[in-house]
Formats: structure tokens, sequence, C-alpha cells
């Protein structure tokens, strides 16, 4: 996501993949735990519509758009799909981790290559289109989204997931939904420190990362580990105690509610009161609102209990809709990371004209088919990336050889 919209997951849930005691039927409330397709493509599903929703959201800003887009924006719902992906990641890299029964090694090279594989792809691009605008259009790109300087520095701190890091708020060019990457790398971290260390030593190595990442990054830490807590409910059979009807409460309420608090302005409130408290709010970066996206990732678990006590196999999708998701979502991670600068870019081009419905179609549309085309390069070819970072891993971590007496 960010948000991690794992393809090696992905389809995030495949069928067939169990919890203990698998219930090849439908699953239903109260029967044992397992992954249906229906499940899995509700959250392939969702994790596409959560980029549309963002790629939709940024299209709003004014240099973009002044029509639809632009009224969308002004619901400010970009962060909120964002805590979508961070609910599924944290679902997703338990379920890979914890049922796989994987190794330290194992997780470490398929994090590592979840993430470069399309990070390092989004870098190059974002520094290409940023200097071509730069050199082509310098005064569109002399504007307050842009900072051209330092830009090694940017870059560099995106590499290694710092541009987060309190007091920094940095971003790579124009590339702004940077931000949420270096968020997750370090609740990956986290985890796999949690799973694969033991004793004082895992203590040790948490607080150390927990004093690295800063108070930034751990305020949206529940969100992320809600995702985690629901695969664990789900593994020790907490579907079995739902009945039908407490799943569709848990299905529809937490949809009812959000609507009902956008409409009531519940985040502006509650970033008033902190504002009112004394919270820092500007030192915080995307955090600040931090208890209105923790407790809507709350509301996302909830939800997607409730669907999972619902779904069955689906078999009333037919395989052609079921394998169109399934190739949406697997585009996710590349949609995200890369649309921001490509529409920096295309809206620069002599004649655009953001009050022109046909114009900022054709933006929107073009970015998408653009976003689509880089997942081949990127997220599509993961197995290649993952055999480059094993191979990279394998040379810092193999042994050297016993030097033999004599020799």
């Amino acid at each position: 996501m960010g948000r991690e919209l794992a393809r090696e997951a992905g389809p995030i849930l495949t069928a067939g993949n169990t919890f203990p005691a698998p219930d090849r039927g439908r699953a239903r409330p109260g029967a044992p735990a397992a992954l249906t397709r229906g499940f899995s493509l509700y959250l392939d599903a969702i994790r596409f519509l959560a980029a549309l929703v963002v790629v939709a959201s940024h299209a709003g800003h004014e240099r973009f758009s002044k029509g639809f887009f632009f009224d969308l924006r002004q619901l400010d719902i970009a962060s909120d799909a964002v805590i979508v992906f961070f609910v599924l990641s944290g679902f997703v890299i338990a379920y890979t981790t914890l049922v796989n029964r994987r190794g330290a090694q194992a997780f470490a090279e398929a994090r590592l290559a979840r993430l470069y594989s399309v990070v390092i792809p989004a870098l190059a691009v974002t520094f290409v289109l940023d200097t071509a605008g730069t050199l082509i259009y310098p005064e569109t790109y002399q504007a307050w989204w842009y900072d051209g300087t330092g830009r090694v520095g940017q870059y560099l701190r995106a590499f290694f997931f710092s541009t987060q890091i309190m007091p920094e708020n940095t971003r790579p060019g124009t590339n702004t939904p940077f931000w949420s990457v270096s968020y997750e790398a370090w609740y990956y971290l986290a985890f796999g420190i949690a799973v694969f260390a033991r004793g004082r030593m895992r203590a040790l190595l948490l607080a150390a990362v927990a004093i690295a990442a800063g108070p930034r990054i751990l305020l949206l830490a529940p969100a992320w580990l809600l995702g985690v807590g629901l695969f664990l409910h789900l593994q020790n059979g907490g579907a079995k105690r739902i009945s039908r009807l407490m799943a569709l409460i848990f299905t529809a309420a937490p949809l009812c509610l959000y609507i009902l608090m956008m409409a009531a302005q519940i985040p502006a409130r509650l970033t008033f009161i902190m504002v009112h408290l004394g919270v820092p709010i500007d030192a915080l970066g995307f955090s600040d609102r931090f208890i209105w996206e923790n407790l809507l990732g709350l509301l996302i678990a909830i939800h997607f209990l409730g669907i999972y006590c619902l779904s069955g196999e689906a078999r009333w999708i037919p395989a052609r809709i079921g394998n169109a998701v399934r190739w949406c979502a697997g585009a996710t991670f590349s949609i995200y990371l890369f649309h921001f600068p490509i529409l920096s870019f295309l809206h620069a081009l002599p004649g655009y004209d953001p009050g022109n419905t046909l114009h900022v179609q054709m933006l929107f549309a073009a970015t998408l088919l653009a976003c689509f085309a880089l997942a081949e390069i990127s997220e599509r070819r993961l197995d290649v990336w993952k055999r480059m970072v094993n191979a990279i891993l394998q040379r810092f971590t193999a042994r050297p050889a016993a030097e033999v007496p004599g020799t």
C-alpha cells in the first residue's frame, strides 16, 4: 500500500489456503475457519478500489482538476484509503509469515523484494519525470508542491525508508504518497523482530526500532496491528463464535458509522480537540489525524471480520471476473507509488486545462494506463526481484570457508 498489497499472497488469500480445521464448503458462521475464494476476491477488490480512491483524490488537486475529482478531494478520504492498506497489510504479513511458517531470512527476502520491486522503479520514474518536467516546463514546476533542492538526500532517505523519521518530513520529488511506504517498512521490521527474536534480545530490538522510527510512525502502528490482530483472532477460531446476525452487523455497521461520522465531520472535530489540548499537530505530519485513523482501522477490521464470516466460495462470480479482479489488484502497489509523478508531469503538457472535463478524464486514464504498464516491470516481476534480493543476502550472510591447515 501501502500500502502491503502483497502479490506473494495475491490474490491476497487464495482459495484453499486455510487456518486449522478447514471447511471446504461454504464459510458459514460457527463453521471451522477457512479462507475462501469469496473472501480473497473481496480483499483484492477492496485494495484495488482503495488505490483508485487515492488516485482520484490526488487528481482533485486544483492544478489537476476543477470538477468531480476536485469535489471528491474535499472529502479528504485519500488518507482513509491508506488505512485500508495498513489493515490489509498487517493481515497479509501475519498470514504469509505465520501460516507458511517461513524463517527469518525468508521473511526478510520477501519483504525487501516486495518493497524494492516497486520502490526502486518508482524512484527512478519520479527522478526522470521530475527532471524532464523541470527542464521542459520549468514555470510549472516552480511551485509549492515541488522541492528540487537536496534531491540526493531526498532519494537516499526514500531508499532507506527514513523520510518520516522526526523531525524529517521529506518526499522524493513529486512523489508525495511515498510517506506511507516509509511507515510500513518500519512495521515490517518490528513484526519480524517480534516473531523471530526471543527473550531479552526481542525486547531490546523492539525498543531500538521504536526509538529509531519515532512517535510519528508509531502513532499509526495500531491500525496496522489491527490487521495482525484480525488474523490471530481468525486463526484461533474467533469466527466460530459469531452468529450470522452478528456477522451481518459487523459487515454493515462499520460502513454506516463511517458515513455518519464523515457527515458529522468527526475527523475534523477530533483534530480540533487535539489542537485545543496542545497536541503539536504540525509536527505529526501524516499522523496528524491518528485518533481518527486508528478508529477507522478498527472499523475496517470489524468489517473484514463480518465479510470473512459471510463469504463463501462465491461460485456465482465467473472465473473470468475473478481473474480480472486479481489482475487489477496485482498492480495496486504500482498504482499507488507511480501515479503522482505521472499526474504532475502530464498536467504540465502545453494546453492542459484543469477546467476541461475531457482533459481531466484523459489525464486520469493515461495515468492509470501508465501505472499498469509500469507494474509489468515491477510488482508483476516479483520473482525476479526475489532472486536478486536472495543473491545479495546470500553474499552478505555466506560464511567464509574454513581455512585448511598447512595451506
